[in-house]
């Protein structure tokens, strides 16, 4: 494997870069060589996927969540047990939780389908992970930090030794925090941010943004600041009142709609309506018996 695509963070442990950056259809991951092989996620592409397996079979896949950009690559490494966490393994063993945890009507639907032909595909789950669980691989022990919010049952996974994080998708983009399914949850989205921060690791690993080393605690600060910076951007919005999908033209979290914008205007309108919520809980705004929300002067 060239270096392009491999770096030995600790001895046994490496980061698997992802095609184009690790971008979205694609997501980095990690493999351990310590008796067993050990993979974490498996959405880096095809390209990496040839030179994993020419290096041998891999035993174990570990998935830190169920979406496609990180699972759909499990299926091609056949012998593996697959572990994910008990409340994402529905969605990986059965195309219809699939459907019932992202709130997809039809997999035509997704995004970029042809990366992932198909779509999801029933899979076995072989082992159900909770918070707390450590998995020891030898050299390598990781513990499981439970982290939902991007979903039900999205997980971190921590090195102890070397203070190494492996974070998933709470992966500092420039984006931010992403929870655009039905079974996302923005509060507890938050609640993970802070968890990892209470950490304080010294190697910050994510999935889409790759190998960070610095102000690590400040940069998970600033990545759960964007959703009170959409918090105060809806407010404005809502000085003259509007329904959820009057707000779907302003923008507010995607600045774009990319192909196909269906999928997209989903997202945003599932994440915008997790932002009314809390905004109404928190008593900022009010929901007009008109189905129009109004922020309070």
């Amino acid at each position: 494997m060239s270096e392009a695509m491999i770096v030995n963070l600790l001895p046994q442990l490496f980061f698997v870069s992802g095609e184009q950056g690790g971008r979205f259809p694609y997501s980095n991951g990690l493999l351990i060589e310590s008796g067993k092989r050990v993979l974490i996620d498996t959405g880096f592409g095809p390209s990496r996927r040839k030179k994993l397996l020419e290096r041998g079979s891999i035993d174990v896949i570990i998935n830190t969540h169920f979406h496609l950009d990180h699972a759909y690559g499990n299926k091609y490494f056949p012998e593996a047990e697959i572990w994910a966490h008990a409340f994402d393994a529905p969605p990986i063993r059965s195309v219809d939780n699939f459907m019932a945890y992202t709130g997809f009507r039809e997999l035509s639907d997704f995004p970029d389908p042809e990366h992932f032909p198909g779509g999801p595909s029933n899979q076995k789950v072989d082992r159900e992970l909770i918070d707390g669980d450590v998995l020891d691989f030898g050299q390598i022990v990781l513990k499981v930090i439970h982290t939902p919010g991007h979903t039900r049952g999205h997980i971190a996974l921590y090195e102890p030794q070397a203070s190494l994080l492996f974070s998933g998708d709470i992966d500092l983009s420039p984006f931010g925090p992403w929870y655009g399914n039905v079974r996302s949850d923005l509060e507890e989205f938050v609640n993970s941010i802070n968890r990892l921060i209470e950490l304080k690791p010294k190697i910050l690993v994510t999935s889409h943004e790759g190998i960070i080393s610095d102000n690590i605690s400040e940069r998970l600060k600033s990545y759960a600041e964007k959703i009170d910076q959409r918090d105060e951007q809806i407010l404005r919005y809502l000085q003259v009142p509007r329904k959820a999908a009057d707000l779907l033209d302003k923008k507010i979290i995607f600045k774009r709609y990319p192909e196909p914008q269906k999928a997209y205007r989903f997202f945003e309108l599932t994440m915008l309506e997790k932002h009314l919520q809390r905004l109404a809980k928190q008593g900022k705004i009010v929901l007009r018996p008109n189905g129009k929300y109004k922020a309070y002067a």
